[in-house]
This record gives C-alpha cells, structure tokens and sequence, in this order.
C-alpha cells in the first residue's frame, strides 16, 4: 500500500515559494508535478488551519480562531489550546489507525497533550517543557531525547523570537530545522508507519521579525548583507534536508509540501478597540493612562459593559464579539438586532484609512458566512481583513491613536496571508482548492473509507 509522508511548513507564502523555486530542487520536482495556491481558513492563523486539513472541517466544528479561546459567559477570560479540545474529531490519524495503518506525528500544531494514536507522536510547541509526556507512547521520549544528544538539547520551539537579536534568532531557527529533521529522520527510519507528518515552525518564526529584512517594499526595511537572504536561505535548509530524507523513503511514498497559511508584510496595526470606542460601540468608564489589554482594562473596571455594543480580540486580523442578549453575562444586543448591528459595526471598521488617508482594501467575514459545525456560537462574530492582511490588528487600548506596531506579544514585520501552499510528488486524486480538500485527498490516497 502506498505510504504518505507530509512535510508542513507553517506560514510557507505562496507567492514566495513561486519566486524561489528554480533555488529549491527537491521541492521544485514536486512543484512541478502538482502545485496549488490552496484557500486557508477564516481566520488564517495556525491552530484552527492545521486543524482543517487534517480533519476536513470548518473551524465551527471545533470553536478555535487562535491559540487561545475566549471563556464562554466572560468577556475577556480565556484558555489556551489543548488538544483535549478536539480529541473527539475523528482527524486523519484516527481513522488511519481504526484501519490498523501506523501513523507517526512529528510536531503538528495542535498535537499536545499527544493523542493516543496507533503509531508514534512527538507533540508540538505546546509542550510546556521536558518533564511532560510530551510523546506517544511516552517511552518514546527517552528515545527522541537520547536523538539530540539528551534533554538539555531538546527544542521545543524558540521562544520569544520577537524580540532575539535578529541574527541570534536566524542561527537559532537554522539549528531548529536541523533538529526537526533528526527527529524526524530517525523515527521513518526506525519505526513502522503508512503516514507521516512533520510541521516546521522556524519559517513562521523568521517572517514575524525578519522580513523586513529581504523586502524593499517594507516600510521599516533594514540593509543586512547576512540577513538580505535569510528566509531563502531557511527554505534553502528545508529543501537540503528533505531532499536527504527523500532519498531514504520507500519508492512509493507519495510526498507533499504543504503550508497552514502564507504571509505578508505588515505596515502597521489598526487598535480596533480605539476604533470602536471612537464610533460608541464600546464604552469606557475611564481612559487608561497607558496600553493595556482588554483583560487590564476588565479586571481595573474601566470598560463600560452595560453600554456597549462590541469588543475585539486578535492580533492578525480583527475578532469582533456583538455584547448579544442572552449570550453575554450583560448583553444589550437583541436578537432580532444582531445582524444589522454586525453590518453596522462592520461598516465602520471598513471605513478605516491608512496614516496618509489612503484608503485599505478592508474584508469582512462574518460569523454566518465563513463557519459552519456545532461550535460556530464561539467564533467572533465579525472577522476582519485589514487591507486584505497587509495590516495587523490590535486589542489594546490608549495609544491615542488609531495604528501602532507593539502589542502584547512584540513586535511584527509580517501579517499571515489567506493562501497556502500544497505540492505533491504525483497528481493526487481531486484538485486542492481549500484546506479542508486535503483530508479528502489523504483519505483516497491511504484507501480510508469516508467519514
């Protein structure tokens, strides 16, 4: 039976991958066989587009727009992801193992705490450290520790990227693709598996913080003879290593190249909060003397919940939450309101300008067009796309001004884009339009039944 072996890399921006690919040979056989620009999620953010592919579904099923998810009957609590979460969608590894096929997980997005899977999982960035059962089954573990040389040369991912010195952080995200690949390597060589998947986090990591480093076009771009190159030269390192592993694979392993979500440069952020309390949907009851998130501005009081009509939440694309009657601890929105209040918002928010008065190229989704599933009552009910992704979003409140750069997490010189990437060693089955098309594909391919 043909094998699968998927190579994920997250963030990978079609429009990119298309400039430099004469620069990449292994990855230019498969491009040449079959590439598509492929439709990412609403919104095109890592947890819930990985989510898609591998399971085939809308992100309503699973009620994810982020890393993190708002606490239904709070406004600003939340918890971050688990795969607890999601651990009763029936995704590709699931029905992979209830067909007795051996699937081997290499940190996918959304993997920890690892699911117990039929074959052999090393879970992803959530992994809060070493000490955790951070694999599947958990002796594998000694295994993958003893493969990089003991615990103390365990990456996890690299943390705070941000804000590491611009060439210490590319060193270290060229040492973080070494160090995938050797684990990945030494699992398809040593254990038995039908499918495989591995995720590359170090490219998302380089576009956030050194992408103006390689655009001209960026409005903060920097000279760098080292760092001119050094997103190439990440993908140049993929291309080197998988072409290695390739050469290692059984003849019939059908290989794809495939990315969540791409990327764009950012020009700045929109603080949609300060939009929104400019237009009197949101009402405070006292300015903050300095930026603050949603949840400091809640738990010091300062936000006027009984008097207002929306919030937002995001950092990539603005989430905006109606305060609807009967959803919302103190909601002021009817029902039979709802939508011409989404509209309304929505309006306004479109309406924004850049700095110089230009006007953007602002999209809406909202929640009854872009989701479907059981759990689309926790998405945002409006999402928006400012200047389609070339500018970020911004929940804090008190920059006294409309843009800004910093949010809580850093600094970024790069937004996520609505296109990814698939490529594939032969012609698959069913075109890839969309990310949910390639659980499809992959369902074909093992010879699984549908769900």
């Amino acid at each position: 039976m043909t094998r699968v072996l998927i190579l994920g890399i997250d963030s990978a921006e079609p429009l990119q991958i298309e400039s430099w690919i004469k620069e990449l040979p292994t990855m230019r056989q498969l491009y040449e066989t079959y590439y598509r620009r492929v439709q990412s999620t609403v919104p095109p953010i890592t947890i819930p587009a990985w989510l898609t592919a591998f399971s085939g579904l809308n992100p309503g099923y699973f009620g994810l727009y982020d890393l993190r998810y708002r606490v239904p009957g709070t406004y600003t609590d939340y918890r971050l992801y688990s795969y607890r979460v999601v651990e009763h969608i029936d995704f590709i590894w699931n029905r992979a193992s209830k067909r007795g096929l051996k699937t081997v997980l290499c940190f996918v997005p959304g993997t920890y705490p690892p699911p117990r899977i039929r074959g052999y999982v090393v879970a992803d960035f959530f992994t809060p450290d070493t000490s955790s059962d951070f694999t599947w089954p958990r002796e594998l573990k000694e295994e993958v520790l003893n493969v990089v040389g003991g615990e103390d040369q365990y990456i996890i991912d690299v943390y705070d990227y941000r804000r590491i010195e611009p060439r210490k952080l590319y060193r270290k995200l060229i040492e973080k693709i070494e160090h995938d690949f050797k684990i990945l390597k030494y699992l398809l060589r040593t254990k038995d598996w039908d499918l495989a998947i591995c995720v590359l986090m170090s490219v998302d990591r380089a576009q956030h913080t050194l992408w103006k480093y390689f655009d001209r076009e960026h409005p903060r771009y920097v000279e760098d003879p080292e760092l001119k190159y050094g997103l190439l030269n990440l993908y140049k390192k993929i291309d080197e290593e998988l072409s290695n592993l390739v050469t290692q694979l059984p003849r019939d392993t059908v290989v794809i190249v495939m990315s969540d979500h791409g990327a764009k440069r950012m020009y700045a952020r929109i603080n949609v909060n300060e939009v929104l309390i400019q237009e009197r949907f949101l009402k405070l009851k006292e300015k903050p003397s300095k930026p603050m998130t949603l949840k400091q501005l809640d738990e010091k009081k300062l936000i006027d919940w009984e008097r207002t009509i929306a919030w937002s939440w995001g950092a990539y694309v603005g989430q905006v939450w109606i305060n609807l009657e009967g959803r919302e601890p103190k909601g002021v929105v009817k029902r039979s309101e709802y939508e011409d209040i989404c509209r309304q918002v929505a309006d306004a928010l479109s309406k924004v300008r850049d700095p110089n008065g230009r006007k953007l190229n602002n999209v809406v989704h909202y929640k009854w067009n872009a989701y479907t599933g059981p759990k689309t009552t926790y998405m945002p009910d409006i999402t928006l796309y400012f200047d389609n992704l070339h500018y970020g979003a911004n929940e804090m409140v008190g920059f006294n001004t409309v843009y800004s750069l910093e949010t809580a997490k850093g600094p970024d010189d790069s937004n996520h884009g609505e296109y990814a990437i698939f490529m594939c060693s032969e012609k698959p089955p069913q075109e890839v339009g969309k990310l949910e098309d390639v659980e499809k594909i992959l369902e074909q391919i093992l010879e699984l039944q549908p769900p």
